[in-house]
């Protein structure tokens, strides 16, 4: 059976300007936004990947694509993983105290991110596939950072003064993931890159950030036609800035570029192939939210937890638990869909929130092959720490909150579900 393969952009930076973005609002964009596509079939079996360069895709919206999908390319739309490169450089797609989310702008989103996938499926063509991996820790570096009282700040403004410092967590995954795909005249179609940090330059503003800088550098390397689908990772405690540098130069072009030539040098070490194995699982399962009286019990000094001030100004906190007490009313859990596709001799493992790096390394070390793990996918969980980080106070991504609802134990839950997947397809 022949393997076959189809990419596909298109653009999704919003039609008219003023919008209400993530955080802020904007006039104008600083580079376009994009909506990047994948679509891979051999025999019976098609796999699908949409990618939008947004903070995040709530449950709600990739089910409309997908039932969008569904009336046009029934066939692409049966496993389809949709991905937000967490881009906070974005428009309004969840609501936040101040910023109600831009319902025009997401419908236009839908519409354009469902295009893409039917460009890609129509556009398929026989294609071989080589895949590889690097090691790069000099772009991403934990944010949380244990203080002499036991607690934990993230992102703490520091200077070579700073005393109340104890050490940094330090855990990353520094995996790059390559997946390159070409035609059977070894002419570049596309490539899937999975790497884990948050995207958070120009938050506020419009900008494709540094996964943005990443496609347009492999677009410079392989050609103009050459479409990347960037997949983040398990990014939940990462981010490009290093607190512990106050002189370091953190631009969305530096992390971009430094990440494209890892791709680069990865894809010049390839074997390609076209006898390639497609399949995929997927599970819905409950996963319990935690309890919500520390909230309610602190709402009023939550300084002394270090979490970051401008959030509890701006309300985030008090609207975090009347949220909360709403949803904690209707149910004691919420629903995550656990996906894992396998392409050739790589597993990619799908998890609808901000996992914590520490949660992924511990699947990559129990699955028995090359796995990546593709955060905010399909859905927004929150943050989900590993379950020590709970045993300290502090900390943005694990105190109380509309960003940090989930159990102790939710990120251990969800990684045996991905670990059970991949050894039943890989058996």
């Amino acid at each position: 059976m022949t393997f076959y393969a189809g990419f596909a952009e298109i653009d999704i930076t919003p039609p008219k300007f003023p919008v209400r973005t993530y955080f802020s609002s904007a006039d104008s964009p600083l580079d376009p936004l994009f909506a990047h596509a994948v679509v891979f079939r051999h025999g019976e079996t098609v796999l699908a990947f949409l990618s939008l360069d947004v903070v995040i895709v709530e449950r709600e919206y990739v089910e409309k694509i997908r039932t969008m999908l569904a009336r046009q390319r029934p066939e692409a739309a049966v496993n389809l993983m949709i991905s937000a490169t967490h881009n906070h450089a974005c428009p309004a797609v969840v609501d936040r105290p101040g910023s109600d989310k831009d319902n025009v702008y997401l419908d236009f989103m839908m519409a354009r991110g469902v295009e893409s996938v039917i460009r890609a499926y129509d556009g398929m063509v026989p294609a071989e596939i080589g895949s590889g991996s690097g090691y790069e820790n000099r772009i991403s570096f934990n944010r949380r950072y244990i203080r002499k009282n036991g607690t934990v700040i993230s992102e703490p403004e520091m200077d070579t003064l700073t005393n109340d410092l104890l050490y940094n967590e330090g855990i990353i995954d520094p995996a790059v993931g390559v997946l390159a795909v070409r035609n059977l005249q070894h002419r570049p179609l596309g490539l899937l890159v999975n790497f884990s940090c948050h995207a958070v330059h120009h938050m506020g503003e419009i900008s494709g950030g540094y996964p943005g800088v990443l496609c347009r550098k492999l677009k410079e390397a392989y050609g103009s036609d050459c479409v990347t689908v960037f997949i983040n990772g398990a990014c939940g405690n990462v981010i490009h800035r290093n607190w512990a540098d106050p002189n370091q130069h953190d631009t969305m072009e530096t992390t971009g570029s430094v990440l494209a030539e890892d791709v680069k040098l990865i894809v010049g070490k390839l074997k390609y192939s076209s006898d390639i194995s497609l399949a995929a699982k997927e599970v819905i399962i409950p996963v319990k939210y935690r309890e919500i009286s520390g909230l309610e019990a602190n709402i009023d000094c939550l300084e002394h937890f270090n979490v970051m001030e401008k959030l509890i100004h701006k309300g985030w906190y008090k609207y975090s638990l009347e949220k909360l007490k709403t949803m904690h009313a209707v149910a004691d859990h919420e629903e995550a869909e656990i996906q894992v596709f396998r392409i050739g001799d790589v597993f990619i493992g799908s998890v609808p929130a901000e996992y914590f790096a520490q949660n992924a390394l511990r699947i990559k070390e129990l699955s028995p092959a090359t796995t990546w793990v593709a955060s905010l996918t399909n859905g927004w969980l929150g943050y989900i720490p590993h379950p020590a980080a709970f045993d300290r106070i502090g900390g943005h991504e694990s105190t109380w909150a509309i960003w940090s609802k989930m159990a102790p134990e939710a990120g251990e839950q969800l990684g045996n579900k991905i670990i059970e997947l991949i050894k039943e397809l890989h058996s």
